[in-house]
């Protein structure tokens, strides 16, 4: 999954992205990270600067479309 991307963000951003792709908004990206809102903004900037995106809803198309998060249902069990 993750090995295409490899190098290209860091460990914290591609969790960030994961919980962009699975449509967790900045305060919950926060929440769950124990980060900063400011912090997880920033992340999600850098991320879609990285990839190229447009926006962070294609940046989570692309991790989405490239296979590079987890399962919904395997990440949701890791949050709750």
């Amino acid at each position: 999954m993750k090995s295409s991307i490899e190098g290209l963000l860091s460990d914290r951003e591609f969790e960030v992205l994961e919980l962009i792709a699975h449509g967790c908004k900045n305060r919950e990206i926060a929440q769950t990270l124990d980060i900063q809102e400011v912090t997880a903004r920033f992340h999600v900037k850098n991320i879609v600067k990285k990839l190229g995106a447009k926006n962070r809803t294609d940046a989570a198309c692309l991790a989405i479309r490239n296979d590079w998060i987890r399962d919904e249902r395997e990440k949701l069990k890791t949050i709750v």
